[in-house]
This record gives C-alpha cells, sequence and structure tokens, in this order.
C-alpha cells in the first residue's frame, strides 16, 4: 500500500481547468482516450480486488461500476439505483455498507478500521491508494506530452 499520498492544491487544479479550456478539440479527445483507459485499469485492479474477497456483494458492486466515456479527467462511479439485492436494495444504497463495513449490522462485513481521517474500506479505497503514484505518474506524463504536442 502507498504510504505517501500525491495531492494538488487548490491552484494546481485551477492550472488544470484553465489547461482544459485552452486545449483544441484534437487535444480534448487525446485527454479523454488516456483518462479512460487510465480509468478503465483502474476499474479492473478493484473489480481483482474485490474478487479476492469473501464478499460476493462487493465483486457485484465493483463489477457493475462504470467509467465515464466523456471525462477528460477519468471517472469512475459505483452504487446506481439500477443495480438491485435479492432483498430489494440496490447498490446505490448499499455500496457504502459493503465497503467500509460495519459492527452494528450484521449483513455487512466488519468495519474496515480507520485510515486517516477516515476508515480503511475493504476493495475500491485501498486499490485506491495502492494505485495512486502509478496513476498519477501515467495520468502526469500523458498530459506533459499532450500539452507539447499541442
Amino acid at each position: 500500500m502507498a504510504t505517501e499520498s500525491i495531492t494538488y492544491d487548490r491552484i494546481q487544479l485551477r492550472g488544470i481547468q484553465r489547461a482544459f479550456k485552452a486545449m483544441t478539440e484534437e487535444a480534448t479527445s487525446q485527454a479523454k482516450t488516456v483518462a479512460n483507459s487510465l480509468a478503465t485499469y483502474l476499474q479492473s485492479e478493484i473489480k481483482t480486488t474485490a474478487s479476492k474477497s469473501r464478499n460476493r456483494a462487493g465483486s457485484r458492486i465493483a463489477d457493475g461500476s462504470v467509467v465515464s466515456k466523456s471525462s477528460k479527467t477519468g471517472e469512475l462511479s459505483f452504487g446506481f439505483a439500477r443495480q438491485k439485492f435479492s432483498g430489494g436494495g440496490t447498490t446505490q444504497q448499499l455500496w457504502g455498507g459493503y465497503e467500509f463495513g460495519s459492527n452494528r449490522y450484521k449483513q455487512f462485513p466488519l468495519w474496515s478500521g480507520r485510515f486517516g481521517r477516515g476508515s480503511r474500506g475493504w476493495f475500491i479505497y485501498p486499490t485506491l491508494r495502492s494505485e495512486q503514484p502509478y496513476i498519477v505518474n501515467r495520468w502526469e506524463s500523458a498530459f506533459k506530452k499532450i500539452r507539447e504536442e499541442w
């Protein structure tokens, strides 16, 4: 697991937004392609992590995730009202319980414990933390290449 997280401050994020606005249509198309491939890679890693756990519902939640095709930054979504469990609950309502667990409700796995200011998680957040350095480095190098090219 990664011990150091990579963060951008607000000034850097505004600079990225300005760069997106200044890009040509073809550069934006390339940015969407790169972001989509990175999000798809991350989605497959999360599915792999969820399938290794004993929790079948977590695997079902990960398998139902969606990668946004129009995003320039790579968006991955979990939990939808259309994905129903046999008891009538949806992944939209229950994904948090299966990801972070609970000591009160027995239908969820045990609470995953603390990590920083929040909970550790079982399959989504641990994978995000472990893959973050790789994803950020690939994203930065790809966008640097796009920026130099255009």
